[in-house]
């Protein structure tokens, strides 16, 4: 029994039909056929039956498919794990993080940690907040850093940092050291406020900024990096996590808008753990030695 042959099945099983998946396996259409005569003749059933021009699993067929998937699984498990002794890799952590947290604070980070311990590899599995939890519970990832606090018993939750919110809008073209400051209160009257592009603070906020201005417009906008870009294109503004605008800010992309006597929240980041060992104790001391917020 050859692995090319499993593979053919499971594709062939996933799609229901061979010339999707001799496409997918980029080989022709009747050697899709062949693989799955050989593994048919091998395991001395029928695992497919013409459904039309398509295909459907027979009841064998279904009682092997989760098996064929385990072995593919070991099998490219054990290639993994092979190129990764060659390069020299001894150990292994996955973090599990949020989008804006990869793209903003994470970056130089990993790079950091990476030259400082090069016998440990590190893989990024990208979620939402609200998903990272469930990841560090099930074990799919070793550590999460989310902006929300862990949802499952049994998990360690601590807060990595604090990042006060601020209100930013599109750069007006003038100097910003000759023209007056742009108003909060001009903004919400005439602008669009872009909301919700963070899990936590946004429903409390709103209530606080209708009691200033009832009528303010929004629109819901729930990346950051979408907002920002927004913001860059004068659609509206939002109120977002310092960290996350500092390079928009020192390049003048966008400006930092007073927020008066409106009350404005904190954010926090997460870092969340089920249990503990060796690379993720370096990790989370290489980590805590920055400071993000301000």
């Amino acid at each position: 029994m050859h692995i090319r042959w499993l593979q053919t099945f499971v594709i062939a099983a996933k799609y229901e039909n061979y010339r999707l998946a001799s496409e997918k396996l980029f080989i022709a259409q009747p050697t899709v056929t062949v693989h799955i005569q050989h593994l048919e003749e091998a395991l001395g059933c029928k695992l497919f039956k013409k459904n039309g021009r398509n295909i459907s699993l027979t009841e064998s067929g279904k009682h092997f498919l989760p098996y064929a998937q385990q072995i593919l699984d070991s099998y490219n498990g054990g290639l993994e794990s092979l190129s990764n002794w060659q390069q020299g890799y001894e150990r292994k952590l996955t973090i599990a993080v949020s989008p804006l947290i990869a793209a903003s604070i994470l970056s130089y980070v990993i790079k950091a940690f990476m030259k400082e311990h090069p016998h440990i590899e590190v893989g990024i599995q990208v979620a939402e907040s609200n998903e990272i939890s469930s990841l560090v519970y099930e074990q799919k990832a070793d550590l999460g850093i989310s902006r929300m606090s862990a949802i499952h018993p049994g998990l360690e939750c601590k807060a990595l940092y604090k990042d006060p919110i601020i209100a930013v809008s599109a750069h007006d073209g003038g100097d910003s050291e000759t023209s007056p400051p742009i108003e909060l209160k001009e903004l919400l009257r005439n602008d669009v406020l872009l909301t919700h592009n963070h899990p936590l603070y946004w429903d409390d906020l709103i209530s606080r900024i209708r009691m200033i201005e009832p009528a303010v417009r929004t629109m819901s906008v729930t990346q950051v990096n979408v907002t920002k870009r927004f913001i860059e294109e004068g659609i509206g503004f939002s109120f977002l996590p310092q960290s996350t605008v500092k390079r928009e800010l020192l390049e003048g992309r966008i400006l930092e808008v007073h927020a008066g006597m409106l009350e404005l929240p904190v954010a926090y980041t997460y870092l969340i753990q089920k249990e503990t060992t060796e690379e993720m104790e370096r990790f989370i001391t290489f980590i805590n030695q920055y400071h993000f917020g301000s």
